[in-house]
């Protein structure tokens, strides 16, 4: 069930965001609301143990935000009936299909609202069918067990099965100190360096988000953070060129092999190798 209710901002506990507000973004939109006025109420519930702030927000913290920039006292909202997981649940689908999120968010996202649904529905069967908690048959199903929770999402978002696949990729292997310290920066919005990034192992990226705090260049962080390569001895170079050489002289015909002969211009010393044609 929901209600519409205009509640005063102090009311109103925002607590820790899975979008933390973009103070830019908020003036922009108080700069709407200001002449527009509130198009969508943002989304609450009541949450009467918390003592001063007798609401929770679920949606809305940039619009929450805009009206505190305003100097409103009150804003519009919709109250809901919703636990923690539930009201984090409306939070994440209500910012993942916006166009504005980056990459990186997106993947943060589509990966966090997967842990929220299993965490209230049971485990999503890899094999399909139901999900491995109890549910009731009443419940709306967000999302349907295994393949169809991809296919739903790549409906919703407007994205091909790769894509959503990649967007995965992303979310489940970018460790968490990386993902901190790209975020807000290009980085952040580049799904092919965020791939690579995701299929380095885990000791580098924590390697390479300890080098980002000290210098944002990326390609100058991963230059340094690369494996040194070991220095051959003087020995060890000339045996790799030995190497060579003879892996070149199995390939070439007889006449490159005489011309290199009469190139290096000293057949005495190698007339074995003449004899080897």
């Amino acid at each position: 069930m929901a209600s519409f209710k205009s509640l005063p901002l102090s009311d109103i506990f925002v607590g820790e965001r899975a979008r933390p507000v973009d103070e830019d973004h908020a003036q922009a939109i108080a700069a709407s609301m200001a002449e527009r006025g509130l198009i969508n109420p943002i989304t609450v519930r009541a949450t009467s143990a918390r003592k001063g702030t007798p609401y929770t927000l679920v949606a809305g913290g940039h619009r929450l935000r805009a009206a505190a920039i305003n100097g409103w006292g009150e804003i519009d909202t919709i109250l809901v009936s919703a636990d923690e997981t539930e009201a984090q649940l409306m939070e994440i689908s209500e910012n993942l299909y916006r166009n504005e999120l980056s990459k990186l968010d997106r993947a943060i996202f589509v990966l966090k609202f997967r842990e929220m649904w299993e965490e209230k529905n049971g485990r999503i069967n890899p094999q399909g069918g139901r999900p491995s908690g109890k549910q009731d048959h009443d419940d709306p199903v967000i999302f349907a067990a295994g393949r169809e929770l991809s296919e739903r999402v790549c409906e919703r978002l407007g994205i091909s099965a790769p894509s959503f696949k990649r967007v995965n990729r992303i979310g489940q292997n970018l460790h968490a100190d990386l993902r901190h310290m790209v975020r807000g920066t290009p980085i952040a919005d580049d799904q092919t360096q965020l791939l690579k990034l995701a299929k380095m192992p885990l000791e580098e990226q924590v390697r390479i988000a300890a080098a980002l705090r000290h210098e944002p260049d990326l390609k100058k962080v991963l230059a340094l953070t690369k494996p040194a390569v070991a220095s051959l001895t003087a020995e060890q170079q000339q045996a790799e060129i030995m190497k060579k050489l003879v892996a070149l002289w199995e390939k070439a015909d007889a006449g490159t092999r005489r011309s290199f002969l009469d190139h290096i211009g000293d057949q005495d010393d190698l007339s074995f190798l003449e004899a080897a044609q």
